[in-house]
């Protein structure tokens, strides 16, 4: 959420002082440092211990130094200063990556330098970054790495297809086609094919509904809704029924299915899948204040 809306590090902030003050207790000495740092070298050197609200601090101080800091974080990525840190390097390329999110072109710019530099974590980060920037000149760049890590056991791929879908890049309805047949089980799966799933995940996603987990029905069918909203009425009906003896016996149920799925239109799915369509996490936001409002 903090990469979809700033103003999220500041009601959790919030919240978090008001509610849980041990861990302002625990973390002011570190967020105070963070935040008289004089300069951005200096506040890169504190990277690697801002946790919990000097998390928060770290992220917001680097917003104040503006598109400027993204040459430095790409220097700092690209030289020999992660090694000194083999425990903390995931949690510093997350900050880092996540600060360059904020540089708008000067961070992709910086991104596509220092790729070479990542891990494979790192690179999925920022695949989502390069997505969420718009950044259509990675897009062979986000394939190549999906390639790479979609057998790896971790579900390090992602986040270059999560880019791929942000980048309207065709290729992503080929990738969710092809975890669809590899049978790939991931958070993301539904919110995914409701954005670009084709006709070839109309079937996979009926066979789901008939023989799938009770408890992952509702998003199969908000996915499959979205689908059904794309292709339209006609191409859903062909796809579900294939040839003419299935379209026969079958019919009927068909037209229920159908039925129901247009019951709800393109904007309740995306409601559903809220944060797999938007880059503005407005709505979140207003949750999270009402929510530690209640706490």
């Amino acid at each position: 959420m903090m990469h979809l809306d700033c103003r999220v590090e500041e009601t959790l902030g919030e919240a978090l002082r008001v509610f849980q003050p041990a861990i302002w207790q625990r973390d002011c000495q570190a967020v105070l440092r963070i935040e008289q740092a004089p300069d951005i070298e200096a506040t890169l050197d504190l990277t690697p211990g801002a946790m919990g609200l000097a998390d928060l601090a770290w992220a917001k101080r680097m917003r104040q130094f503006g598109p400027d800091a993204a040459d430095t974080i790409a220097a700092r990525i690209k030289g020999d200063w992660l090694s000194a840190y083999p425990k903390d390097r995931s949690g510093i390329q997350e900050r880092l990556i996540g600060a360059l999110r904020w540089c708008d072109d000067r961070g992709v710019a910086a991104l596509l330098s220092c790729w070479e530099s990542l891990d494979d974590y790192g690179r999925s980060l920022a695949a989502m970054v390069l997505g969420l920037l718009g950044a259509h000149q990675s897009a062979d760049r986000l394939w190549a790495c999906y390639q790479t890590t979609r057998s790896a056991a971790k579900d390090l791929f992602v986040g270059p297809l999560w880019g791929l879908i942000d980048l309207g890049d065709n290729r992503a309805a080929d990738a969710l086609v092809e975890l669809l047949d590899d049978q790939r089980e991931y958070y993301e799966k539904y919110g995914f094919v409701s954005r670009v799933g084709d006709h070839r995940v109309v079937l996979p996603l009926v066979f789901e509904l008939l023989r799938g987990v009770e408890e992952i029905k509702p998003d199969v069918m908000w996915a499959l809704t979205g689908v059904a909203h794309r292709l339209g009425r006609d191409v859903l009906h062909q796809q579900m029924t294939g040839d003419s003896d299935a379209q026969e016996s079958h019919s009927g149920n068909v037209e229920l299915l159908i039925d129901r799925l247009f019951q709800y239109s393109q904007g309740d799915v995306e409601r559903h899948f809220e944060t797999f369509y938007t880059k503005d996490a407005g709505s979140l936001l207003a949750l999270a204040k009402g929510q530690s409002l209640i706490a």
